[in-house]
């Protein structure tokens, strides 16, 4: 019986070429990791921006509120009273510099009257960073004043 062993010459991989996908893979991952910190920063940063709205947009609803309630007050002294009503409320913030513009909403209320019903309505106007709300309110009897719920109005 013959046997022959047969040889295969297989090239052996170099060191070299070892250490290169080593650091092909290495930056593969650390690019891939820079990525995704990247992109959960940006996440954050845009909820952050969106929470700032939502406290800007409920701020501006409490405004136009204000104005609401302020018109209906001078309507409750004066029936007579038209036309329109603006005030500056102050926010209460943690750290605030006097000339913080954050530290202020603003409000403008419009009394529509219709004389010959003894109706009309309220609309005022909140404002806060930018951000603007509006609220009507319906009124059903000036004397004595009785308003319908207020309802938001959108543009």
């Amino acid at each position: 019986m013959i046997t022959a062993k047969i040889k295969i010459h297989m090239p052996r991989e170099s060191f070299g070429s070892r250490r290169a996908m080593s650091i092909l893979v290495a930056l593969i991952v650390v690019s891939t990791l820079i990525m995704l910190a990247s992109v959960g920063l940006k996440i954050s940063s845009d909820e952050a921006d969106v929470t700032s709205y939502d406290l800007y947009s409920m701020q501006s609803y409490y405004s136009a509120e204000s104005g609401l309630m302020h018109a209906a007050a001078a309507l409750s002294a004066d029936s007579q009273v038209n036309g329109k009503i603006r005030g500056t409320l102050e926010v209460s913030l943690e750290e605030k510099s006097p000339d913080d513009e954050r530290g202020y909403s603003f409000y403008e209320a419009e009394i529509k009257l219709d004389r010959t019903k003894e109706t009309g309505t309220i609309i005022s106007t909140g404002e806060y960073m930018g951000v603007k709300r509006k609220l009507a309110a319906e009124i059903k009897t000036l004397s004595p004043l009785r308003l319908k719920k207020a309802r938001e109005m959108y543009d």
